[in-house]
């Protein structure tokens, strides 16, 4: 926890007001989610607001990145032609998968590395 904080929360949880929350309690988030704890209780234990546990949980799932959005900046990511029949490939061959595991396949078989893979939302890869 920071040193330096501009509040405190109604769990007694600190935080950097306009900060993101540190990747050290995102990641612990997702550890005790697949563990099986539910949102409400991992905000008790990491004194984490119930709002801030389910916005981290579902970027999680939708993306399969503990990181925080970027703060205003660059473009994002277009999938190459390659990608977009990669996932095209994916989905036919089981049509409910989830982005995160689309992204989990396109780094393991290394169609793309983490500076190519594209932010694949749930909304775009329907499309395909």
């Amino acid at each position: 926890m920071p040193q330096w904080h501009s509040g405190v929360n109604q769990l007694g949880g600190v935080y950097v007001n306009g900060r993101p929350l540190p990747d050290s309690t995102r990641q612990k988030i997702v550890e005790l989610a697949h563990s099986g704890a539910r949102p409400c209780d991992i905000s008790r234990i990491l004194q984490v607001s119930n709002g801030c546990v389910s916005k981290i949980l579902g970027r999680y799932y939708e993306t399969g990145s503990i990181k925080p959005r970027a703060i205003g900046g660059s473009k994002p990511r277009v999938a190459t032609s390659c990608v977009v029949t990669k996932i095209a490939d994916y989905k036919r061959e089981c049509p409910s998968i989830f982005a995160w595991e689309i992204r989990d396949r396109l780094l393991s078989e290394g169609v793309c590395n983490n500076d190519t893979i594209p932010s694949v939302s749930p909304f775009d890869y329907y499309l395909l």
